[in-house]
């Protein structure tokens, strides 16, 4: 089993632990929806992925609440990344157009 990870979301930390089978359930056709993130539809299903990883453990942490966060293209790559290598998504490299104008997607996170 993964152990949790920290994701940083406006400037908050966020502990993350390994998902529970009903929270990949519910993440899982959004990953696959979000693979052209360059669109604001890629966009929506990134941060999907991001508030169905943190419910648990934060459920303030909505869709909506996750949208007034203040933050950058790299630091919502690298947590977006995080959750997919939490997942069992091994991504070596931003999805395409999450971080283009953000640079490389070094690593994403550290464990708790």
């Amino acid at each position: 089993m993964s152990e949790p990870v920290t994701i940083t979301l406006g400037g908050r930390a966020f502990a993350v632990r390994p998902l529970t089978i009903g929270q990949f359930r519910e993440i899982y056709p959004a990953v696959f929806k979000g693979a052209g993130l360059a669109s604001e539809e890629g966009y929506d299903h990134a941060i999907r992925c991001i508030a169905g990883a943190l419910r648990r453990d934060h459920p303030e942490m909505t869709f909506d609440a996750l949208l007034d966060l203040e933050t950058d293209i790299e630091e919502l790559s690298r947590a977006f990344i995080a959750i997919m290598r939490l997942s069992g998504l091994n991504m070596g490299e931003a999805p395409a157009g999450l971080a283009t104008s953000a640079g490389s997607a070094g690593p994403t996170s550290t464990a708790a």
